[in-house]
């Protein structure tokens, strides 16, 4: 709801001793001081002849309501005045009305008609004088009263037109004044008193200004600035929302509607909160408070989510302190450097990590390293010298080396070792001692540094080419001849005891000697074919008749003759072509040797078959030679492209050659070793047959010892009925439940019944932890209940503190009410011209008075009272009536002079007595303080505090 709060004194000004008229029905002031001198806060007692204007100035440094403004002038009042306000500590100005007994002529451009906005103002017309212009004159103002016909919302009329920081009175224009016979012309501003009625400016959210509990009430005069804030709100005058209650946007209270801060949802984790327009407006004006600070690693606009590194308890509410449980993942390991997820805790691992925290690398990785994006390095083992190419240590990277090798990844051999191999590891290299400079030689070809004088791998032979071979260099392999024989290594397709000549089947061009195209070894095989065949007939011819005659001639050069020789060689003549001219001649020879055959002999069937088959081999050797002829043309323009292709042939072959023969010499050692192995294995079987009587013996030791039967007790805690030894141990080593136990007498405790108690006493413990958790958790659900019934108890004392607060606010006002009543009861009886009669009536009723003995009473007497002091008559309109009886009414005054004095001595002690009243009540706010601290301190003993908060409330009541 809307608190309009009850108006105070803003600032206090000059009082004088005498008249004073009584305060509107629902106004109230602290007081005033008596005293004639200068105005607290800035305004001066003001007395100016014959000036105008004149300004007054009001400074109250806060905001505040103001509720009215009385201004007292001794003698004429202005007849043109301007009241102004500010809200910004006096940097801009706003009129908040115009006052002239002619308002056409002394502000001729303001509207005299009420304002119909806020926002507008007018002038007030004064009432004209008709009495005595020298008498008191009191001008009043109230900022709401103009603005009571629009309907606009009180809430929004008091932040418009009351809230002020400065208040600022023009006097424009010096009031008239008739001329006295006997006294010269004097127009004047006399101010007496001045009076703003206020209260601190709270919006609405208030019910009471907090007052300074160090100062008497009966003289306090000033209205504190600071607002006893409600509604969650806070702040001087209560312009903003309380730290934790901004979810939705600060408003100003308004009839029937408190707008009242709501508190944000922060899940018991933040202590402030703040207001997010955009928020507000997305979620359909419906919240728009952001939680500051969350604490307890919460996160979130509402601290509903947990932080980074941190995930979500299962097993607790989202408001209790450990519901965020930091997380376990490695931060080398994990992504987003170590963060797990929100929900569940897991870790999520980089490509090459595993683990339940994402701790170690996977098989084949290895360095964990923050720096890495993917965890882990893959190894990096060297395929052929490693036992495993894709295994290694997962901190330093070490691969697993075969035996003599070494390097993070297994690549060289160690010194002294060569011939790297993935199953055998490294061969020693085997240098001579004694002919070598050192035991480490080359690691791929083994070549150990021989001394001068020596040759070899190993240096054990002599140096290449000191055997006294006399071989051609550029046909002979690196090393020259063989140290033993001496004879010379010809490369490949080279011939010749000096390896100076290219072999058969190779083309005639040393030393590189090409190997001949595919046409060579047609032909070859051809002539290969005549030659046998002419070879036959040369056999068979000494068995035919006739006489004997000189052979044919030598045979044709068979396969192992050189089939191509330089083109200047003697022997470059084709051997077909050499057959072809030779075979006519042979021809003929043997022709002439048959017709000289004795004549007797007559040509058999065998001599014709035979000439038929010369004729036959003559024609054939003439198609061979033209084809001969034709290829060997074409071989000479295919020789020349194909040498670079013929040259990597050779290298090819040399180098497989090399291989076979580095292979064949690798198997050396293996034969050694076999045959070590083979002797090994003679000698074992030597020595087998005693080690087979041995095991029979203890075979036969076994079956009788150790006696294995009295362990069996020990770890039984029984006695067996079968002995047990290690040959034989029939049956369950333990007998089963119901055998009989150990003989009487003896200790019958055994590991295995110890275990079975162990396992039983565990259990036990664990079902006790169980229920140990479930009285834990009563109790901590009966802890939670106890916090809930204190705050309950803390809103019931909050609730009767509010209470307090009222009814002390009540007796406030009514002890101003008690305290403008005597200042009117003593004006009256001050004032000289007031009716004797009247004054004995008064003093009569007074003097019967009997102070009331109960709060309730005592609101009943000053009700009565008041309603007397409403029926006293005007003084003023019954010296106007009784103008000629004036001087008869003075005489008549003077006799009850005394009797009036001793009623006023009567009524300041009535007063007195008020003061003990106001000292008394002043007692009981203290004692209902102290009621109010002592129900602080018990939130967490429900029955304790309604017995604390039963004595102070009977003693209010009291």
């Amino acid at each position: 709801m809307l608190h309009h709060l009850s108006p105070g004194l803003l600032t206090w000004g000059l009082l004088p001793a005498y008249g004073r008229p009584a305060p509107r029905p629902g106004q109230a002031t602290l007081g005033l001081l008596h005293l004639w001198s200068d105005w607290y806060g800035g305004v001066l007692y003001t007395f100016r002849t014959g000036v105008s204007p004149v300004s007054l100035h009001l400074d109250l440094k806060n905001n505040f309501e103001l509720d009215t403004l009385v201004m007292k002038f001794k003698g004429p009042r202005p007849d043109a005045l301007v009241i102004e306000r500010s809200s910004d500590f006096g940097r801009t100005w706003k009129p908040a009305l115009y006052m002239a007994t002619d308002c056409n002529s002394a502000f001729p451009s303001i509207s005299t008609s009420p304002p119909k906005e806020l926002e507008r103002t007018y002038c007030y017309p004064l009432p004209p004088i008709t009495a005595n212009h020298y008498a008191d004159q009191t001008i009043y103002f109230s900022p709401l009263r103009q603005f009571s016909e629009i309907s606009t919302p009180t809430g929004k009329k008091i932040a418009d037109v009351t809230n002020l920081t400065s208040l600022r009175v023009n006097l424009t224009q010096l009031g008239e004044v008739p001329h006295i016979p006997g006294r010269s012309p004097s127009r004047f501003y006399a101010l007496k008193e001045m009076q703003v009625l206020g209260s601190c400016f709270c919006h609405g959210h208030a019910n009471r200004c907090l007052s300074d509990h160090t100062a008497n009430l009966l003289s306090s005069t000033q209205v504190s600035p600071v607002c006893e804030c409600q509604h969650n709100t806070a702040g001087v005058n209560c312009e903003r929302c309380a730290d934790l209650y901004n979810d939705l946007p600060w408003r100003p209270a308004e009839e029937g509607q408190p707008n009242a801060c709501k508190r944000c949802e922060c899940n018991n984790h933040a202590q402030r909160c703040s207001f997010d327009p955009e928020l507000y407006e997305a979620s359909g004006q419906v919240s728009g408070g952001v939680c500051e600070g969350c604490m307890h690693h919460t996160s979130g606009p509402h601290c509903d989510q947990c932080a980074p590194n941190y995930y979500r308890n299962p097993r607790t509410a989202i408001d209790r302190p450990d519901t965020c449980l930091r997380c376990q993942c490695s931060v080398e390991g994990a992504e987003r450097g170590g963060q797990c997820d929100h929900t569940t805790g897991a870790c999520r691992c980089k490509a090459n990590v595993e683990g339940e925290h994402c701790d170690r690398c996977k098989r084949g990785y290895y360095g964990l390293s923050a720096a890495n994006p993917l965890g882990c390095t893959k190894c990096s083992c060297n395929v052929g010298g490693s036992l495993s190419d894709d295994t290694c240590d997962p901190l330093t990277g070490q691969c697993r080396c075969p035996p003599n090798v070494q390097g993070l990844t297994c690549e060289q051999c160690a010194p002294g070792y060569w011939n790297l191999s993935p199953t055998r590891g490294c061969q020693p290299c085997n240098c001579d001692p004694t002919k070598s400079h050192s035991k480490a030689c080359d690691q791929l070809t083994g070549q150990c540094r021989c001394r001068h004088g020596f040759g070899g791998r190993t240096c054990e032979e002599c140096p290449d080419n000191t055997y006294g071979c006399k071989c051609d260099l550029s046909g002979t392999e690196l090393g020259g001849c063989d140290k033993k024989t001496g004879l010379c290594k010809c490369l490949p397709g080279v011939t010749g005891a000096r390896c100076d000549a290219c072999a058969r089947g190779h083309c005639d061009r040393y030393p590189n000697c090409p190997v001949c195209p595919s046409c060579f070894l047609t032909l070859e095989r051809q002539l290969k074919d005549f030659t046998l065949s002419l070879q036959r007939l040369i056999s068979r011819a000494p068995t035919l008749p006739g006489p004997t005659e000189p052979d044919l001639g030598p045979p044709h050069p068979g396969p192992g003759g050189h089939a191509l020789q330089h083109p200047g060689h003697p022997a470059a003549r084709s051997p077909l072509q050499q057959s072809d001219q030779q075979a006519p001649r042979r021809h003929s020879q043997t022709q002439g040797k048959s017709r000289s055959t004795r004549p007797k002999l007559f040509p058999t069937d065998e001599g014709s078959a035979l000439a038929k088959q010369l004729g036959d081999l003559s024609a054939e050797l003439q198609g061979l030679n033209l084809e001969y002829d034709s290829k060997k043309d074409a071989l000479k323009n295919v020789v020349s492209a194909n040498l670079g292709d013929a040259f990597e042939t050779i290298k090819k072959a040399y180098q497989e050659s090399t291989d076979a023969l580095k292979d064949a010499q690798a198997t050396q050692p293996v034969l050694e070793k076999s045959e070590e192995a083979r002797g090994d294995a003679t000698a074992l079987e030597a020595v087998q047959l005693n080690n087979t009587a041995d095991l029979n013996n203890l075979e036969d030791q076994l079956a009788s010892r150790p006696n294995l039967t009295p362990a069996a007790a020990q770890v039984c805690g029984s006695t067996r009925s079968t002995p047990c030894t290690p040959m034989q141990c029939d049956g369950q080593l333990c007998p089963a439940p119901g055998t009989a136990s150990c003989v009487e007498g003896k200790r019958c405790i055994g590991a295995l019944p110890l275990g079975e108690k162990a396992l039983e006493d565990t259990e036990e413990v664990k079902s006790r932890l169980q229920q140990l958790n479930s009285k834990i958790k009563e109790a901590t659900e009966k802890i939670q209940d106890t916090q809930d019934l204190a705050n309950k108890v803390r809103l019931a004392t909050d609730g009767l503190s509010n209470q307090i607060k009222h009814a002390q606010t009540d007796l406030e006002e009514d002890l101003q009410d008690i305290k403008d009543f005597v200042k009117n009861v003593k004006d009256f009886l001050s004032d000289p011209l007031s009716d004797p009669t009247t004054i004995q009536k008064v003093s009569e009723s007074i003097l019967s008075t009997k102070l009331p003995l109960s709060l309730a009473s005592l609101k009943r007497k000053i009700q009565e009272i008041g309603n007397l002091a409403a029926g006293l008559p005007d003084s003023n309109k019954l010296l106007a009536s009784t103008a000629p009886q004036l001087e008869l009414a003075r005489k008549l005054l003077m006799r009850p002079r005394m009797p009036a004095l001793g009623v006023k001595d009567k009524v300041d002690n009535v007063h007195k007595d008020l003061v003990s009243l106001q000292d008394a009540l002043s007692d009981a706010e203290a004692k209902l303080q102290g009621s109010v601290d002592i129900l602080d301190k018990v939130n967490n003993d429900t029955a304790k505090a309604k017995e604390k908060l039963t004595q102070p409330q009977s003693c209010w009541m009291k």
